[in-house]
C-alpha cells in the first residue's frame, strides 16, 4: 500500500496524526524520505530487515520507498516531516535512529501546525514556511544518530522467540530453554540467529535492551528499576553492558 500526500515541489511537507494504544499503521511506503517522530508516546517500527524501538527524544529516518509499518506502544501523536527525495539522498539509503534536539523538536512541531496551501498552485509559500523547511532539513543533517539496530528474522521460529522477548524483556531464557520450548536444538537456534540477524543471541538481546532502556531513561526511571525490568541481576551488570555498546554510562543519558 502506498501512503503519501499529493505531489509537491516543496523541500519538506508535514504529516501529523494521532493513534490509540496498540493501533497499527499497515505496511506502506512514501515517495519522499520521512523523519518519523512521535512527539507524544512511543512507537515500534518494522522494516523489511529490522525492528526499530524508537526512544523518546528520537525519531526514525526512513529513506524514500522503504516499506515500513508502525505499532503504537501508547497513545501516540506523530509529528513527522517528509523530505524531497533528491535532497534526502545526501543522508544515504538506510534507516537510522536520529537524536531530536530541542530546536529540531520545536521546528517540527511548529511546521506541523502551519495551514498548508498544498493544493493551491497559484499561491506562493510564505517566507516563514520556506525558512522552517530549510532549518528543519539543516537540523536533520546535523543531528547525531544512535547505533541501535535490531535485525528482525524471517524464520517463524525465531520470530516467535523475538516477539516474546520484546513483550517480556526480563525473560532470562537461554537458547537451550527456547530450543526445548519450540522443539529444536540449541545448535540449530545458534545457527539460525546468526544467519537471520547477523548477530548472536546474546548480542541481539542486548541491542533490544539498550533501545528499551533509552526510553526508560528519558522518562527518568532509576538505573536499578531499569535493570530489574530488563532481567539483570544488578544495576552494575546492566550499566556495564550499556556502556560497552554506547560508550557512555546510562546515567549520562538519564541526565540528558
Amino acid at each position: 500500500m502506498i501512503q503519501d500526500i499529493k505531489p509537491s515541489q516543496k523541500l519538506i511537507v508535514g504529516l501529523g496524526s494521532q493513534h490509540t494504544y496498540r493501533s497499527n499503521i499497515a505496511p506502506h511506503t512514501h515517495n519522499r524520505a520521512q523523519l518519523l517522530y512521535a512527539s507524544e508516546g512511543a512507537i515500534r517500527v518494522y522494516t523489511a530487515d529490522n525492528v526499530w524501538i524508537v526512544p523518546p527524544q528520537c525519531a526514525l529516518w526512513i529513506p524514500a520507498h522503504i516499506e515500513h509499518s508502525v505499532v503504537s506502544l501508547s497513545e501516540v501523536r506523530l509529528s513527522t516531516v517528509l523530505v524531497e527525495k533528491n535532497a534526502a539522498n545526501s543522508l544515504g539509503n538506510h534507516c537510522f535512529i536520529v537524536r531530536i534536539s530541542k530546536l529540531l523538536r520545536e521546528l517540527v512541531l511548529r511546521f506541523n501546525q502551519l495551514d498548508y496551501l498544498e493544493f493551491e498552485p497559484n499561491l506562493k509559500e510564505s517566507e516563514i514556511e520556506k525558512s522552517l523547511q530549510l532549518l528543519i532539513f539543516h537540523e536533520i543533517k546535523q543531528a547525531s544518530s544512535f547505533p541501535i539496530v535490531i535485525p528482525w528474522p524471517k524464520n517463524p521460529r525465531l520470530i516467535r522467540i523475538c516477539e516474546e522477548l520484546m513483550e517480556h524483556p526480563d525473560n532470562p531464557k537461554n537458547l537451550g530453554a527456547w530450543a526445548d520450548q519450540i522443539g529444536t536444538s540449541s545448535r540449530t537456534l545458534i545457527r539460525l540467529f546468526q544467519k537471520e540477524t547477523g548477530l548472536n543471541y546474546r548480542t541481539w538481546v542486548q541491542q533490544m535492551h539498550i533501545a528499551l532502556a533509552l526510553g526508560k531513561l528519558s522518562r527518568g526511571e532509576s538505573i536499578s528499576r531499569i535493570a530489574i525490568a530488563l532481567g539483570y541481576s544488578n544495576p552494575s551488570a546492566f550499566s556495564a553492558m550499556f556502556k560497552k555498546h554506547l560508550g557512555e554510562a546510562p546515567q549520562h543519558f538519564r541526565k540528558e
